[in-house]
């Protein structure tokens, strides 16, 4: 007994070794993504998306639940009793069922009596209707209703997948941002180390006053404090995109993009032409299909005014042979229910009804203007930002000749170190402003090539 349980104790001991090796391997690993591998990892992995596919799948249950209650319902009822008093009526209608009763001696008549009443006493019968929905208005609109909520929950699933690619891009642009400014403000914070390194041997050779050189020190622990705060901002929008994909928060990812490839101006402009549909939205087709419900609510109050008609068999069964039992052993009979009167409130849910469809009518008119006037200032703000990333590209370009040229004149003693700041600053505030302009042109890209996607009905 002692050597097994060492046995299962060891098992136990590699199975844990073994999922622990597979976690740290799964944490080793790292995934390359590109823009579309990132969006397509979000739509397996998604909680959102998830939640989403679980719903349509919870719609389509709810159309089979809705047809079935049209469908032949069949239950059964098992029951049994037992009499504490039998009333005398049945007592003497039972020994009236016995020849001769009356003439039989009193012994033998209580005897009888006595047999007849534990025969009477206890009862077990068995129940089973069949019944089956002839007509009801509120079962068709009902079973229209739930075809129509699932189609609610496709269009959910297309709004979720826009969404989600959205946002996927949005936090994908981010983190290419803080990676290139990440590394560009590097190269700055390297070359003014190296400048730092070199003015300090030209201070002690006192050709330089130590001003100078406390100056550019400055400087330089600027450009380090900046490139530590960037770097943890770049940590934070891999942990952005992470959570956005639904990926564990500790995966390793290495993104495979390069930003140049991805600002396309000609691909933008063209863009700009096409044609926006107001109706391919999935904002606009969720109140299409909330009217479609309101309608259907109209009907259903209206159907409350019609009467259900049901037929129904029914069987029982009597397993005791000697008990009475007024009931029949097969029923077949059609029921109708019949609304006669219900003192004004039928009327009054039907006219809420009504009320409901104009509302929600009223929303969806709301809501395409919307989208139009969204649209126009999507493709105002595009417009914009791309004539903000042509100028920022041309500034920082600028900005770069005059920080060169200032620092070779530094060097050369024709320009002074608050010169040579000034123009370092100017140089560091046009790279953030470029990647400032990129981000934005990014994201209204991708928000007006998400308004411009049409989806099928």
């Amino acid at each position: 007994m002692r050597k097994r349980f060492i046995l299962i104790f060891y098992v136990a001991l590699i199975a844990m070794a073994n999922q622990l090796n597979a976690q740290e391997t799964k944490k080793d690993s790292i995934y390359k993504l590109s823009l579309k591998d990132a969006q397509d990892y979000a739509m397996q992995n998604s909680p959102t998306m998830k939640n989403s596919i679980l719903d349509l799948d919870i719609a389509k249950k709810k159309i089979w639940e809705t047809t079935a209650i049209g469908l032949p319902q069949v239950s059964g009822n098992l029951a049994y009793s037992y009499q504490l008093t039998i009333p005398g009526t049945i007592e003497k209608f039972a020994s009236s069922m016995v020849p001769g009763f009356d003439n039989l001696p009193q012994p033998i008549q209580d005897s009888i009596l006595d047999g007849l009443r534990k025969d009477m006493r206890w009862g077990l019968t068995l129940d089973i209707t069949a019944s089956q929905i002839i007509f009801s208005g509120a079962y068709l609109v009902g079973l229209q209703t739930s075809k129509v909520y699932k189609s609610l929950s496709e269009i959910a699933i297309t709004k979720s997948e826009s969404d989600l690619k959205l946002n996927v891009a949005n936090a994908y642009y981010l983190v290419l941002i803080a990676k290139e400014n990440v590394k560009v403000l590097d190269s700055t914070y390297q070359n003014t180390s190296k400048l730092l390194t070199e003015l300090e041997a030209i201070n002690k050779a006192g050709l330089i006053e130590e001003t100078d050189v406390d100056q550019i020190k400055i400087t330089c622990n600027t450009i380090l404090n900046a490139l530590d705060m960037l770097k943890r901002q770049s940590e934070i929008a891999n942990n952005l995109l992470k959570f956005q994909m639904g990926m564990d928060i500790y995966a390793n990812i290495e993104l495979t993009e390069d930003l140049n490839s991805m600002i396309e101006t000609e691909r933008v402009a063209a863009m700009l032409l096409q044609k926006y549909d107001v109706s391919s939205q999935p904002d606009f087709m969720l109140l299409e299909t909330q009217e479609k419900l309101a309608g259907l609510n109209v009907k259903f109050n209206k159907s409350a005014f019609l009467p259900d008609v049901a037929a129904f068999y029914t069987h029982q069964e009597n397993f005791n042979d000697k008990s009475f039992s007024f009931t029949p052993p097969n029923l077949v009979g059609v029921g109708m229910t019949i609304p006669i009167f219900s003192s004004g409130s039928r009327i009054v849910k039907l006219k809420q009804a009504k009320l409901q469809l104009y509302k929600a009518q009223n929303s969806k008119s709301m809501v395409e203007q919307s989208l139009l006037l969204d649209y126009e200032q999507s493709k105002s703000a595009c417009l914009n930002a791309m004539d903000k990333f042509n100028t920022q590209k041309e500034t920082i370009q600028l900005s770069k000749k005059i920080y060169d040229r200032t620092l070779i004149k530094y060097k050369e003693g024709m320009s002074s170190s608050m010169d040579l700041t000034q123009a370092q600053n100017q140089y560091l505030t046009a790279q953030s402003n470029y990647f400032n302009a990129m981000l934005e042109l990014l994201n209204a890209n991708a928000k007006l090539s998400k308004l411009l996607t049409t989806n099928k009905k």
